[in-house]
């Protein structure tokens, strides 16, 4: 009986986790809504950062193959090239006739 638990508590585990990592950015941008104000795992390449000191923001622009999503890091900001995986949750702008302008994962 729990030889019997302890698998499907692991089970369960590998599919959260495995769900969890499965999504892409271009899937996000596809369907903004759906995941406006939701908590997701992004794995890529930086492209591209921004940083202004005075007012102490830093933004980088993230890049996973399938698409490309602005990200506020939490605490430092990776360099130019580096393969990062984040999990924050996306905070969705302006959207115009189901397009979406202005996109960013909070990192959490």
């Amino acid at each position: 009986m729990r030889r019997c638990y302890f698998l499907s508590m692991l089970l369960f585990l590998l599919l959260f986790f495995y769900c969890a990592a499965s999504v892409k950015i271009g899937d996000i941008k596809s369907t903004p809504n759906r995941f406006h104000n939701k908590k997701v795992t992004l794995r890529g390449t930086v492209d591209e950062t921004i940083t202004l000191p005075i007012l102490g923001v830093a933004v980088y622009y993230l890049n996973d193959g399938s698409g490309k999503i602005w990200v506020k890091p939490k605490q430092a900001t990776p360099a130019k090239g580096d393969r990062v995986t984040v999990t924050g949750t996306i905070k969705v702008g302006l959207t115009i006739s189901g397009r979406s302008f202005g996109m960013i994962l909070i990192e959490s």
